[in-house]
């Protein structure tokens, strides 16, 4: 009897649609497949791109971003718990973890830093923050904060899909 219950128990803990439930992305899954600039202007941003895929039985997004041609830098966003955290892996060789703000909506969504690792000086450029702003199914804002010298500095990108 206690073996039957513990198989029973053991198959609803490994039920997809549990996990799906408890893991969910808040949305960013929709961001899979290519993505690009909106209105480029440099050879460089013609080349650059946003590439979404899912891994780990769709628990985690993984970004690539970048110009493929070249080094890419990627980030992973995936559960941790209670939070959504992204760590970015940059090309400059830290690994800042930002958790997403829990007043998120459907519409934007945005990352606050939590901690980094292989940060050689606290003065050293990092992430400290990132921003999804979901327009439609085609279009979407993304914004990110780097500290630079103790002075925050924030990029934002129009994409559009490009596939």
């Amino acid at each position: 009897m206690k073996i039957k219950t513990v198989l029973f128990v053991a198959s609803l803990l490994c039920s997809p649609a549990l996990w799906a439930e408890q893991s969910p992305l808040h949305g960013l899954e929709a961001l899979t497949g290519s993505w690009k600039l909106q209105s480029p202007q440099t050879p460089q941003e013609k080349a650059f791109r946003l590439n979404y895929r899912l891994i780990s039985k769709n628990t985690t997004l993984v970004e690539d971003y970048g110009d493929p041609a070249q080094q890419i830098t990627e980030t992973l966003y995936h559960r941790d718990g209670e939070k959504l955290l992204a760590t970015h892996y940059c090309a400059r060789g830290n690994q800042p973890r930002l958790a997403l703000h829990p007043d998120a909506d459907d519409k934007t969504l945005v990352f606050e830093f939590q901690d980094i690792t292989n940060l050689a000086h606290k003065s050293d450029p990092h992430m400290v923050g990132m921003r999804f702003v979901f327009v439609d199914a085609e279009h979407f804002e993304k914004e990110e904060t780097y500290l630079v010298n103790g002075e925050p500095h924030v990029s934002r990108m129009l994409l559009v899909r490009a596939d």
